[in-house]
């Protein structure tokens, strides 16, 4: 799907990660080590691997069976991305040195610190992520550019999952409907998780993206169901409240919801307004919508409205430009910035 943009058309074009020293994401967990436990926390560096393969090769290296690993959430594998890992460890067993793992052309894997930990990190287990980019040959009216990206910094953007999450041309959507109707199975536990997360990202995009065209994706009503910024407790909206959450929902403290269908899930409810309204509009979706519930997904809601907190840039040169800015989990970059310039076809 063309998903609606919130604040105009793109201003430009641009090379988005050339190198990947140009799209850098640090992760950020919002508690430490332990410093006792059965595991290790482990921080890594990775350039050209995914999270899994850097599992393995650091399970591999180490003599641990990836299985038992754990991590807070999945990097690309174009980034330079540092993030947490978690494997289990002898407890009387002296901690492995920070070391580099794999050094070549196009693959890094360094540990950068190590340290005991009680707990196997679960996926969600985080608070965000940091992101430090630079775009290059930047070709729009930089005026317009310092200007939109201003508004992004003050009212945010629709919270729509990336196009990494569907695979190359869309592929994993494709995939996820042969498997519903039966023509295919998923080939292990990952590629399903996979399938099943397209599946669910396909029909809340198609939420969000009808709500920026209406107008109120960035509003409460009487009928939302809203959700605090940065959590993943939801509610629904006392009339008596209505004029407060209004309020916080302008300074960006909490955020309208969308879909993330699946098997009803107790406490859920939704007014009848936003019931009709959503089913509306994922009729076409509906045979996904059934095969994400005949394979046991639960239902939960997502923000429409993604906050983007500490944003800051500058331009290196005239058809540079550098942006850091931090994300909630779950959130992705590139929504960020399909609402500044159009990626070269390169990308």
């Amino acid at each position: 799907m063309s998903a609606a943009r919130a604040w105009g058309e793109a201003l430009g074009r641009a090379r988005i990660a050339s190198v990947p020293a140009d799209f850098r994401v640090t992760e950020q967990l919002g508690f430490s080590a332990d410093g006792e436990g059965p595991h290790l926390l482990v921080e890594i560096e990775k350039m050209g691997l995914s999270t899994i393969e850097a599992m393995k090769r650091l399970a591999t290296h180490w003599q641990v069976a990836s299985q038992a690993m754990g991590y807070a959430g999945r990097k690309d594998r174009q980034a330079v991305s540092r993030q947490f890992l978690t494997l289990p460890w002898p407890v009387n067993a002296d901690l492995p040195a920070p070391e580099t793992i794999v050094d070549e052309a196009d693959r890094a894997l360094h540990v950068r610190s190590v340290a005991r930990h009680r707990r196997k990190l679960r996926i969600g287990s985080l608070l965000g992520n940091r992101f430090e980019l630079r775009l290059r040959e930047v070709r729009g009216d930089r005026s317009a550019l310092d200007r939109r990206l201003g508004q992004i910094a003050r009212a945010g953007v629709p919270n729509y999952f990336g196009a990494q999450r569907f695979g190359r041309g869309g592929q994993n959507v494709a995939q996820a409907s042969a498997w519903f109707a039966g023509k295919r199975r998923p080939r292990g536990r990952n590629e399903r998780s996979m399938l099943l997360s397209a599946a669910r990202s396909e029909c809340f995009n198609q939420v969000l993206s009808a709500r920026v065209e209406a107008g109120d994706w960035n509003q409460i009503s009487l009928h939302d169901r809203v959700i605090l910024d940065g959590r993943g407790s939801h509610f629904g909206v006392d009339p008596t409240a209505l004029d407060n959450l209004q309020a916080r929902c302008a300074g960006l403290n909490v955020h309208p919801t969308g879909p993330l269908p699946g098997t009803p899930r107790a406490g859920l409810v939704l007014s009848e307004v936003l019931k009709r309204r959503e089913s509306a509009l994922l009729q076409p979706l509906q045979g996904m919508i059934d095969g994400l519930i005949d394979k046991g997904v639960e239902a939960d809601r997502r923000a429409l409205r993604l906050r983007v907190a500490a944003m800051a840039w500058h331009w290196p040169s005239p058809d540079q430009l550098s942006l850091t800015f931090a994300l909630a989990r779950g959130a992705f970059a590139t929504t960020v910035l399909r609402e500044l310039i159009e990626p070269d076809a390169s990308n």
